[in-house]
């Protein structure tokens, strides 16, 4: 029995060691790899010396020579380029040899090895882009462009070089060239197309007409002039326009395309989305009159006609003080396009629209109410969409006072849809129908539940109301104060501005230092924008930041300020100094992700993640 004991620990012993000596060189190489980021490349060289003996890879090799180099030990670099030259025939260690005798200040002996490389070169695509690549590195742009260059005369299988080219004639700066090359690109292969656009736009800043721009804009005309059936060069000269924010040229070029494909105005209906999302009603207008106007048996006709009456329906109510005139001639648009289209699922968006233009701009609560319940009674009518009218008719309610009606029906909507963001929104809203009653407790009871909501914003929003009532009833139950806040909101929701600053200044008054001060700020920014009153709401929403830097709006506030500086104000430094605030000391607010989209808009960013900071910024930092 000892001797089989003695056996079993004797064999243990020798795979223990075999086990050692077998893991020595995956050692050997981890040591090698920490000691060569730690930047100690003498230890570095010890063990990528002893692998590159025994397993002369080229990872090994260039790990070598990268170490040598760093320590300044030029003649042992050399040899080692020397001793791999005499392994392989890859032309980019001609380059890496080129490369030390420039940085020894042997220029002459640094171009021979250079032209060899180049000289080397055979029909292998990879190996081309191998070398160039080794030249980029160096920032040698010219021997890079030299090697495809000569890489195109000797592939001979179709392969192309056009977009390398391209990319190392925007290195250098030469943005004709880089153009050129671009659009050779794209007459040979169209599937370039989103990679040449993000690389034209981190080489052109489409935010200002320059020589740059104006270099793109020639060479397409050119292109377009030169070869007519090439779709890709008008559509990329419509992009540019986009990116410029020149809608009106992009929507000539687009309108012509539209008409020359015969595609019934589709091309055009996706200008007009676009140039809605960017508030250009003006254009939104002509593009949606554009294909309104080809008839109404194209495909697009409904779309259009709608699209139309939304994009008018911005334009009169973005004003402070839309005319009674203008107001009316959009109340006959939607009249008659309802009465032409009729009142169905497809139209409910202009149904919506005519309800909220009755009620909160032409003072019609009976026909906003009239105009909605009709809606809800439409036979077949799709029933989220008819839950939606209901909450907008519980909001007419609620700005004619009529409390108990429109807790009703957000209650018949939120019994309707329980687990579902819409049932949600109808219990916020009556979770608001008790806050301006001053329910403040059954109000929070509401809220406790909405807090974990799956809509964010319904979440972030219960959050908040719940914190401004328990932040604001006070140790001795005094309602007042919150009462006074309540009737100010509430008058607010129903566009009566004038009466609702005189009882936030009555509340100012009697309690000049309650806590309530950082929501009445708000308060008075939201109506100062309602009004259009820019500047002011600017120096409300930096009050809460000054004067409350640690309270739940201080997020809210930094995201308003830098809202209105990027969208009203125009002035992209200030919103992009406030959205960078934002990111670095809110990195929990629910406003991140469209900070974050903004400002690397404002900075120029389009694509690519490679510094941390940009990882930083697109939310993908570990």
């Amino acid at each position: 029995m000892n001797h089989i004991k003695r056996l079993l620990l004797i064999c243990l012993v020798t795979l223990s060691v075999i086990g050692r000596v077998a893991a020595q060189p995956g050692t050997d190489e981890q040591l090698a790899a920490q000691y060569f980021q730690r930047g100690e490349y003498d230890k570095a060289i010890l063990y990528y010396e002893k692998l590159y003996r025994k397993t002369p890879s080229p990872y090994f090799y260039e790990q070598l020579f990268k170490s040598h180099v760093q320590l300044k030990q030029y003649e042992q670099a050399e040899k080692v380029a020397k001793e791999q030259m005499k392994r392989g025939d890859d032309p980019k260690y001609f380059v890496d040899l080129g490369a030390l005798y420039r940085m020894m200040g042997q220029d002459e002996k640094a171009a021979q090895q250079y032209d060899k490389a180049i000289k080397s070169l055979s029909s292998d695509a990879n190996r081309i882009r191998q070398v160039a690549n080794a030249f980029q590195r160096e920032n040698e742009y010219d021997r890079a462009l030299e090697t495809y260059t000569r890489g195109q005369k000797l592939v001979k299988d179709g392969t192309d070089f056009h977009f390398e080219i391209a990319t190392l004639y925007g290195a250098k700066g030469d943005i004709e060239s880089m153009v050129r090359e671009f659009m050779e690109v794209l007459a040979v292969n169209q599937g370039y197309i989103q990679a040449v656009q993000n690389s034209l736009a981190r080489a052109i800043d489409f935010g200002k007409k320059d020589e740059r721009s104006e270099q793109l804009r020639t060479e397409l005309l050119r292109r377009i002039q030169r070869d007519p059936d090439k779709v890709i060069f008008q559509e990329l000269l419509i992009w540019m326009y986009e990116q410029q924010k020149d809608l009106f040229s992009a929507f000539v070029q687009t309108k012509a395309l539209d008409k020359r494909f015969n595609e019934q105005g589709a091309r055009v209906m996706e200008l007009g989305t676009l140039a809605a999302n960017n508030k250009d009603w003006e254009i939104a207008s002509k593009c949606f009159d554009h294909v309104r106007s080809l008839g109404a048996d194209k495909p697009y006709y409904t779309s259009a006609r709608i699209g139309l009456i939304k994009a008018l329906d911005a334009k009169v109510t973005d004003q402070a003080q839309p005319s009674m005139e203008e107001l009316r001639l959009l109340e006959q648009e939607y009249t008659t396009a309802l009465s032409e289209l009729g009142r169905m699922n497809g139209t409910i968006e202009l149904i919506r629209g005519l309800g909220k233009l009755k009620a909160y701009y032409l003072d019609d609560r009976a026909g906003a109410a009239a105009v909605l319940d009709a809606g809800i009674n439409i036979p077949g009518l799709d029933p989220r969409v008819q839950s939606q009218l209901k909450l907008d008719l519980g909001d007419v309610k609620v700005l004619e006072n009529d409390i108990w009606e429109a807790s009703l029906l957000y209650s018949q909507v939120d019994l309707d849809y329980k687990h579902d963001a819409l049932g949600h929104d109808a219990r916020f809203r009556n979770a608001k129908v008790s806050f301006y009653a001053g329910d403040f407790l059954w109000c929070q009871a509401q809220l406790d539940v909405l807090k974990a909501s799956t809509s964010k914003l319904i979440a972030n929003d219960a959050m908040e109301l719940s914190l401004l009532i328990t932040d604001n009833l006070g140790a001795d139950s005094n309602m007042v104060p919150l009462s006074y806040f309540a009737r100010a909101e509430l008058l607010s929701f129903q566009h009566k501005y004038g009466p609702s600053l005189l009882v936030l200044d009555s509340l100012d008054q009697e309690f000049p230092m309650h806590s309530i001060g950082d929501e009445v700020l708000m308060q008075r920014a939201r109506i100062a924008m309602a009004e259009h009153r820019f500047d002011s709401a600017v120096v409300y929403l930096q009050k809460i930041i000054e004067l409350y830097p640690i309270d739940i709006l201080v997020d809210n506030a930094l995201f308003e300020q830098a809202k209105l500086y990027d969208e009203r104000l125009k002035d992209p430094e200030k919103a992009k100094a406030l959205y960078e605030r934002l990111l670095f000391e809110q990195p929990g607010s629910i406003f991140v992700t469209e900070a974050r989209k903004r400002y690397r808009f404002l900075r120029g960013d389009h694509d690519g993640e490679q510094t941390e900071e940009e990882k930083f910024l697109n939310g993908t930092a570990p």
